[in-house]
C-alpha cells in the first residue's frame, strides 16, 4: 500500500505544469471529506527503573524493552474552510485501530495482575494479545501549492486530542501482564500529500501523516508516534 501511494504521488508531481490553477471552485468555501487508510505505529520503549504500579499492574524494577505493533487501519472525516487560494483551516475526526505484536525485553522482570504473575527474562520476546483503538480530533491549517490545473501539493498539521482504549489481554499466554485502560491525551499531526481535482467541487486527496500522542507514563513508556497513509474524497459546498 505504501508503494502504491508513492507511485501515485510521483505521477501527480511530475505531470506538466500549467500556469493557471483551478483545482476546485473557490466560490465554495466549505468542503467535507471521507477517507480511510493504513497506520503503521512506531515501537514504544518501556523503562521501569523502580517498583511501580501502572494501569493496575504491579511491576518489579529495572525492566527495559519495547512494544511492537501490527499495522492497523484508520477511518477519518474532514471539515475544511478555504480562507484563501492557498490556505484552509481543517478539522479532522478519525478512528484508529491496531493490534499489539510482541514485547521484546532487554532487561527482565515481573508483572502481576489479578493474582497472576508474568515473568520475563532478559533478552526474550513474548507475543502480546491486545489492541489499541482511538478516536481523535485535530484542528489546524492546510497550505496548498498549485502544480497544474488539476493538481495541488498539500502541507498541513494541527493539534487536538486522542481518546483511546489500551487493552492487553495476555503476554506470553500469561494474564499477569493484562489491563484495560481508557485515556485522553494531547495529540498532534503533520501531513503532506496531493489534491487531484475531479471536477470544480470534488477532489481526491492522497495523504501521508505523522501522528503523535502525548501518552507517556512516568517510569513506564515513551510517547506514541505513528505513520499513516490515507486516501480521501472531498466535496465542496
Amino acid at each position: 500500500m505504501i508503494f502504491q501511494f508513492l507511485m501515485v504521488l510521483n505521477f501527480f508531481l511530475f505531470m506538466p505544469v500549467i500556469s493557471t490553477a483551478e483545482t476546485y471552485s473557490l466560490n465554495e468555501k466549505f468542503y467535507i471529506g471521507f477517507g480511510a487508510g493504513l497506520i503503521s505505529p512506531d515501537d514504544v520503549e518501556i523503562n521501569i527503573s523502580n517498583n511501580a504500579t501502572v494501569n493496575g499492574v504491579v511491576f518489579s524494577g529495572n525492566i527495559d524493552g519495547e512494544f511492537k505493533f501490527d499495522d492497523g487501519y484508520q477511518i477519518s472525516s474532514l471539515l475544511g474552510y478555504r480562507i484563501s487560494d492557498s490556505l484552509s483551516f481543517e478539522s479532522e475526526i478519525g478512528y484508529t485501530h491496531f493490534d499489539y505484536d510482541k514485547v521484546n525485553l532487554k532487561v527482565g522482570g515481573t508483572a502481576t495482575s489479578g493474582g497472576v504473575t508474568f515473568t520475563g527474562s532478559a533478552n526474550s520476546s513474548h507475543v502480546v494479545d491486545g489492541n489499541i483503538s482511538a478516536f481523535s480530533m485535530i484542528f489546524g491549517p492546510a497550505f496548498d501549492y498549485d502544480i497544474n490545473r488539476q493538481v495541488e501539493f498539500m502541507l498541513g498539521g494541527g493539534i487536538g486530542f486522542s481518546s483511546y482504549t489500551d487493552e492487553i489481554k495476555s503476554v506470553g499466554n500469561s494474564t499477569g501482564y493484562s489491563y484495560d485502560q481508557d485515556n485522553t491525551d494531547f495529540a498532534a499531526k503533520l501531513k503532506a500529500g496531493v489534491n487531484y481535482s475531479i471536477d470544480l467541487t470534488t477532489f481526491f486527496q492522497g495523504e501521508y501523516g505523522f501522528n503523535y500522542v502525548d501518552s507517556s507514563i512516568e517510569n513506564y513508556t515513551d510517547d506514541f508516534t505513528a505513520h499513516s497513509f490515507s486516501a480521501k474524497l472531498n466535496f465542496s459546498f
